[in-house]
C-alpha cells in the first residue's frame, strides 16, 4: 500500500491536471448561468469531479500535515482566516459604530458655576471652590472686598506648600487651588479663625472659614471660634426678614453665639445672612428654617425668633 502523503500527487494524476481553485469555481458559476436548459450529464459531472478533487486534496493535505507533525514533533498553528465576499454575493453589512462613538446624551457640557444671587462667596470653576486649607481648617475666597486693605493683615500663618486643583487630595501643610505655591497666608486682625488673607494673582484677597470635604469644626470649637465676637458687629441683615444695626445687632449676635448647637458638617441653605463688621468687612452665613451654616450647620431657633421680633 502506498503512503498517505503520496495521495495528493495520485489524485492530481488521475484528474489530469484539473485544479480545484477559485478560477475553476468562477468558470462553473459562469457556465451554470449561461445554460438555462437542463444540464447535460457531462456538465453535471464536471463540477462534481472538481468538488471531489478539492475534497481529496484537502484530506490528503491535512493527513500529510498530521503525519509530518508526528515525525518532527513540531506544533501546528492555525492562522485565522478572514472572511471575504465577491461584490453582489451577500447583502451589504450593517453600518458599524464609528471609533469612539457613544450613545446620544452620554456626554453633557456645562459652563462654570455662576455666582448665586446674594452670595459673597467666590464660585467654583472646577470641582472645588477657590480655597485655602491650613491647620485642619478650610477658608473660602470671598468676592468682596475685591482688594483687602493691607492694614487689616495680622500674623503670618505660613506659606502655601502645595498648589492642588483638588485640595482634598493634598498631602498636608498649607494647600490651595487658587493661591500660588510659596505665597504667604495671613490672619486678619481681631477676627480669630473667621478670616485669612493671601495674594491671588498679585491681589490681596479675603477667605472666610467654611466646611469642606466632610470637615468643619476642629475638636471642641464653637461657632464663636469660626466667626467674630459680638462687639465687632456693626449690622446683621437676614434676607427676606430685615436688617438690625448697632447695639441691637450686637445683642442678636450674642444670642446666636451663645445658643447655637452644632448639627453636622453640611454647608447648606437657600437664604443669605450677612454680618457687617466694624472694620468694613462682611461675613456670610446661609440659613434654612432655624439653622445657619458656614463652618458646619448650627441650629438656633432662639436667634431667629429674636431677630424677627427686633426688626418688626
Amino acid at each position: 500500500m502506498k503512503r498517505l502523503e503520496q495521495l495528493p500527487s495520485i489524485a492530481q494524476k488521475q484528474l489530469g491536471g484539473l485544479e480545484a481553485d477559485m478560477t475553476l469555481l468562477c468558470k462553473i458559476r459562469i457556465e451554470a448561468a449561461e445554460k438555462k436548459q437542463k444540464p447535460t450529464r457531462a456538465a453535471v459531472l464536471r463540477p462534481v469531479l472538481a468538488v471531489c478533487a478539492a475534497l481529496v486534496i484537502c484530506v490528503g493535505a491535512v493527513m500529510s500535515m498530521d503525519l509530518g507533525a508526528q515525525d518532527t514533533q513540531t506544533p501546528v498553528t492555525t492562522a485565522q482566516v478572514l472572511d471575504s465576499h465577491s461584490a453582489g454575493d451577500v447583502p451589504a453589512p450593517a453600518v458599524m459604530m464609528r471609533t469612539a462613538e457613544v450613545p446620544k446624551g452620554s456626554i453633557t457640557m456645562s459652563a462654570g458655576m455662576k455666582r448665586q444671587a446674594g452670595s459673597l462667596f467666590s464660585q467654583s470653576e472646577s470641582a472645588s471652590f477657590p480655597l485655602i486649607t491650613l491647620q485642619g481648617a478650610t477658608y473660602r475666597m470671598l468676592e468682596e472686598p475685591e482688594v483687602l486693605p493691607s492694614d487689616l493683615l495680622g500674623a503670618d500663618m505660613g506659606a502655601v506648600s502645595e498648589f492642588n486643583v483638588e485640595p482634598a487630595l493634598g498631602s498636608g501643610g498649607v494647600v490651595s487651588n487658587v493661591v500660588a505655591c510659596g505665597e504667604t497666608v495671613y490672619a486678619v486682625q481681631d477676627l480669630g479663625g473667621a478670616l485669612v488673607a493671601a495674594h491671588v494673582d498679585g491681589v490681596l484677597r479675603a477667605f472666610q472659614r467654611v466646611s469642606y470635604a466632610g470637615g468643619a469644626v476642629i475638636g471642641a470649637e464653637t461657632l464663636a471660634d469660626t466667626l467674630c465676637a459680638s462687639d465687632d458687629v456693626a449690622w446683621i441683615e437676614l434676607e427676606g426678614v430685615g436688617r438690625a444695626e448697632g447695639a441691637q445687632a450686637q445683642e442678636l449676635m450674642a444670642t446666636l453665639l451663645d445658643c447655637a448647637d452644632y448639627q453636622n458638617t453640611a454647608f447648606s441653605g437657600s437664604t443669605s445672612m450677612q454680618i457687617g463688621l466694624s472694620c468694613g468687612l462682611t461675613l456670610q452665613l446661609m440659613t434654612a428654617e432655624d439653622s445657619v451654616s458656614a463652618c458646619g450647620t448650627w441650629s438656633c431657633p432662639d436667634f431667629f425668633e429674636a431677630f424677627a421680633s427686633a426688626v418688626q
